[in-house]
């Protein structure tokens, strides 16, 4: 009977169960109101009981009225919707974008966290070969600053200024280098800025975390992508070197001001002037020789995109090439194989797979591959650059009447034969990136579970080839006649023309890195109660070649989340992350987390009014670390001295002493930031707005600890976990994006970042005068003397306080005695300017049309409240030492001091001394470091959809685009952005096509 009762029972609330059940219609769109294939739809809690839609978008699902559905597209666009009637339309619209932190799924609409997102689409605009320098004043809180290199091109990144310190980079969750993505495979670019969103990353995320997602594939779609792109390099912003002539005439000023002995007679200089003797009087032009007009670069790319019911794929094939600025005329091909001319290959392969191996059980693998081939002359572009920027025309010929290389005593090598005869070096590069994931759905047990585990396995080795040789080159000494008073040349040769020897080292460099995750997590809505949690444990190694370089990480994560009616938000972290660099026994740490979120637009009382499409409040507080430190400062070790001498006649013996003493109760730099925000979407979401601000405090810096005790302690000081700073600022991101009559398509928008960063504790010790204390101060504040004129004659330095870094003549710099101690000294070494590491200003504005398939991109950025010291040889700071070189900004942008120009100059006195006094940071080489930049230009025309289709194609689109096409700033003859002397500033033009099949 007890029996027949519960089967009676059983039946009944099956029956109620499907009889509750309804059969819930619907399409889904994209925000252009197109149809969207292949986007999966299910119920919350319960994802093995999907469909996909079909080619109108259309969907047919059973659920009951109250549940959720959800909406996924591609794993990129994602939306939840309650099911109140029987028939649910979806727009997926940019604030679906689906943003993945580390295991914890959310949408730009309904994140409580301080997280910025770009899409691949804004990416794919920009031809640039590095992601890096696509970036720029884009996203609102990300500081792009641009460097000039040709081995290491990428821009700089920091997020809120953090202290000068770089961002994790995270590709697809794991950490990986940007620098090997090209933008066609990029789905979304994601900012992490805030405590809530960083402590998910625990003792890597104080510095911010940098979030790229790549392309997967799409259900029940195919589609192939392939375009080619050229490009040229064009050198700007480089500085001009004076002729022979003019250099050899300032040469004699030079020593004329230091009180020595001119070097060069009427005759000499008349030399310099019509040529007459070229090997004793050149006239060179190193930078133009070394150099052609333009460098060329050449990418290609094919992409498959699509999948089946059960399948998905995204393949992307790269190549692309990029030969240097040196000109051929000077890079030698020894043999075929060999070449010195500066070049790159790159050929790159990326498979992203999904397979859905039951309704409950989904396989994500991924794996890329790269092989990277880099050439240049055997001498780093630094000092190829070096020398042709410290040679000057006057030196030495490039080769002599003898056909061989010039060189001399005081400037050493030969700048073109450095380039072209000293062999090469080449580097092979072999990377494979791989991850594989099982996710798990469990809501057969109970709705809402679901289980994921993941491995991820990179190997990064990089193989060099050198070839190595020597050239012989001629000195040209002049020799005065006395009967004539002509010069003659006495001629030496050094140095030996050796044969090309080539030496494969093998493997130059070399890591590993595995990552292994596991995840329970739980999603369920209950009415409009919406729960989420995870629990998650994950551990990484990386392993370089060397000593002490392997780090090792471990972490036990909590995350809770809870939405009430898509109006109310709550979420927590809890993050328990240790770090191998820490003490036995002490290696971890627990960085916690909790923000929320209001959606005011989804109140009642907002329904019957039309111009708030969105309106989100966020606040948020969090806590993590930064485990960027060396091993073993929690140890004393013995090391080497120089030891005693012993015996009968003495003789030598080493020895060992103590070394620094260990740090006690050594801890990471803790970062905790605090954060409001609002989100906002207007009149039909043609007006989007977002605002941060922010407050980041900072503790537990290591700092030198020297100055804080005394020389008598006899051994080495450690550093300190004492040091501390903060920043705090805002960001504002705006967009306008509209249409005016049928065809014309355009949009206008900007970003915008305030950011005060401050010293708390640095770790100075004692300072005899409060202006010398650091602490107050911006972080990367500029310090130099403040120059308040130049000497004019011998009584003016007599009556002046004594200047003790070097002699003063007249024509040299006159400092303020800010201490009055009658000395100008270190102690008169005040903050000048503002930061020369951290813009307090960073701005970006980006705007475009289209109209009938004609369309234009543009963007622009800038900073202000930055500061620059011109103290670069031979470009600003001219002939020193002797061997300097002298540029026109010296002599035609500036007035020189001078007898007769004494009133008027601008700059000190030339000189061919050491010159402490003046070749040091002051007022006087400090400049504004603000700048107003035209970073890419794209301009493009899609062909008309019926020439397209008549050709077999979708879309098929031809574009012409530019990067740094023009810079308002003030600094003159080098990039305003890195004052190195290194591989030249470019205007980059690409010309391409793009064809969709």
């Amino acid at each position: 009977m007890r029996k027949n009762y519960i089967l009676a029972l059983s039946f009944a609330a099956v029956s109620l169960s499907a009889a509750a059940q309804h059969t819930i219609t619907g399409t889904v769109k994209d925000s252009r109101e197109l149809p969207v294939l292949g986007a999966v739809v299910s119920v919350v809690g319960n994802p093995g009981k999907s469909v996909l839609t079909d080619q109108d978008g259309a969907f047919a699902i059973e659920a009951e009225q109250g549940d959720y559905i959800e909406v996924v597209y591609a794993d990129c666009r994602s939306k939840r919707v309650w099911i109140d009637s029987p028939v649910v339309n979806v727009s997926l619209e940019s604030r679906d974008a689906a943003i993945e932190n580390r295991g914890v799924l959310r949408t730009a609409e309904n994140q409580t966290q301080s997280i910025a997102t770009l899409s691949g689409e804004d990416i794919w605009r920009n031809s640039t070969p590095d992601i890096s320098n696509a970036l720029y004043g884009l996203i609102p809180g990300l500081t792009v600053q641009q460097n000039t290199s040709y081995s290491s091109g990428g821009a700089s990144l920091s997020i809120h200024g953090q202290m000068g310190r770089s961002p994790l980079i995270v590709v697809d969750g794991i950490p990986r280098n940007l620098e090997y993505l090209n933008s066609l495979e990029i789905e979304s670019v994601s900012v992490l800025k805030d405590g809530a969103a960083t402590a998910l990353w625990g003792t890597r995320g104080a510095s911010g975390v940098i979030m790229v997602t790549t392309k997967r594939g799409q259900y029940k779609e195919r589609d192939i992508d392939v375009s080619y792109t050229y490009g040229m390099g064009i050198p700007v912003n480089e500085p001009e070197f004076v002729d022979g002539y003019t250099y050899a005439l300032m040469k004699n000023e030079a020593l004329y001001y230091d009180g020595l002995t001119l070097q060069y007679d009427q005759a000499a200089l008349t030399a310099f002037r019509n040529g007459s003797n070229p090997d004793l009087y050149p006239n060179v032009d190193w930078l133009d020789a070394a150099q052609r007009k333009h460098s060329v670069n050449n990418q290609f790319n094919i992409s498959f995109r699509g999948g089946g019911d059960k399948l998905r794929y995204y393949t992307l094939i790269n190549y692309k090439n990029d030969y240097g600025i040196l000109s051929k005329s000077w890079s030698k091909s020894f043999t075929e194989r060999y070449n010195s001319q500066m070049r790159k290959y790159d050929l790159n392969v990326r498979m992203n797979l999904d397979v859905d191996v039951t309704r409950y059980t989904k396989v994500a693998l991924s794996m890329f591959g790269l092989l990277r081939e880099e050439n240049r002359p055997n001498i780093t572009e630094e000092n190829i650059y070096a020398s042709l920027y410290h040679t000057p025309a006057s030196a030495f010929p490039i080769r002599t009447t003898t056909n061989l290389w010039g060189g001399d005593e005081m400037f050493g090598k030969n700048p073109i034969a450095q380039i072209a005869d000293v062999g090469y070096y080449k580097t092979n590069r072999r990377l494979l990136q791989s991850d594989l994931r099982i996710l798990q759905d469990l809501s057969m047990w109970t709705e809402g579970l679901k289980a994921e585990v993941g491995i991820a396995y990179d190997n990064d080795a990089v193989f060099q080839e050198t070839g190595s040789k020597n050239y012989d080159y001629e000195i040209n000494t002049p020799v005065r006649l006395p009967a004539t008073g002509d010069y003659t040349s006495r001629k030496e040769v050094r140095g030996d023309n050796s044969a090309l020897s080539v030496s494969n080292t093998g493997l130059n460099s070399q890591f590993i890195r595995l990552v292994i995750d596991a995840k329970v997590g739980y999603d369920r809505a209950f009415g409009l109660h919406g729960v989420t949690g995870t629990l998650q444990y994950r551990q990484e190694s990386y392993t370089p070649m060397g000593r002490n370089n392997t780090r090792k990480r471990q972490s036990y994560i909590f995350t809770g989340g809870y939405n009430y009616a898509g109006k109310y938000m709550l979420d927590v972290v809890v993050n328990r992350s240790g770090t191998s660099v820490l003490s036995d026994g002490d290696k971890f740490r627990t960085y916690p987390a909790v923000s929320a979120g209001w959606i005011i637009s989804n109140e009642n009382f907002m329904k019957n009014q039309s111009v708030f499409d969105f309106l989100k409040l966020r606040a948020s507080w969090g806590r993590s670390g930064n485990d960027d430190i060396a091993y073993d400062l929690d140890e004393r070790f013995w090391i080497t001295a120089g030891g005693a001498q012993f015996q009968n006649p003495p003789v030598g013996f080493g020895g060992i002493i103590a070394g620094t003493l260990p740090i006690t109760d050594l801890t990471i730099e803790m970062s905790d930031k605090y954060n409001v925000g609002l989100d906002l979407g207007m009149l039909n979401n043609r007006l989007s707005l977002t605002f941060d601000g922010y407050y980041d405090k900072r503790k537990d810096m290591l700092v030198d600890g020297t100055n804080m005790y005394s020389a008598i302690i006899g051994t080495g000081i450690p550093q300190q976990n004492i040091g501390q700073m903060n920043a705090k600022g805002i960001d504002l991101g705006v967009k306008w994006a509209d249409k005016a009559g049928r065809d014309f398509n355009y949009y206008v928008g900007g970003t915008f970042s305030w950011l005060k960063t401050e010293v708390e504790e640095n770790g100075e010790g004692y300072q005899p005068y409060d202006y010398l204390s650091k602490k107050g101060d911006r972080v990367g504040q500029c310090y130099g003397l403040e120059a308040i004129g130049y000497f004019n004659d011998w009584e003016d330095i007599n009556n002046s306080p004594s200047q003790l870094f070097s002699d003063v003549r007249p024509g040299d710099i006159k400092y303020k005695d800010q201490n009055g101690d009658g000395r100008i000294d270190d102690y008169d070494v005040v903050p000048i300017g503002y930061s020369t590491t951290v813009p307090g200003i960073y701005y970006g504005i980006n705007l475009g049309f289209e109209y009938r398939g004609f369309g234009m991109d543009m963007v622009f950025q800038g900073v202000g409240q930055f500061s620059k010291m011109l103290n670069v040889r031979s470009v600003y700071w001219p002939m020193r030492n002797g061997n300097s070189n002298l540029t026109k900004w010296y002599l035609e942008d500036n007035i020189r001091w001078t007898e007769d120009t004494k009133d008027i100059a601008t700059v000190p006195r030339l000189t061919t001394l050491d010159n402490a006094n003046n070749f040091r940071n002051s007022t006087q080489w400090l400049e504004n470091g603000s700048y107003f930049k035209l970073r890419n230009l794209n301009i493009y025309y899609n062909l008309p959809d019926k020439w397209a289709k008549a050709m077999k194609m979708d879309k098929c689109q031809v574009y012409v685009r530019a990067n740094n096409l023009f810079s308002i700033d003030h600094i003159k003859y080098m990039n305003c952005e890195d004052l190195t002397i290194n591989y030249p500033d470019m205007t980059s033009v690409y010309f391409g096509l793009n064809i969709n099949f």
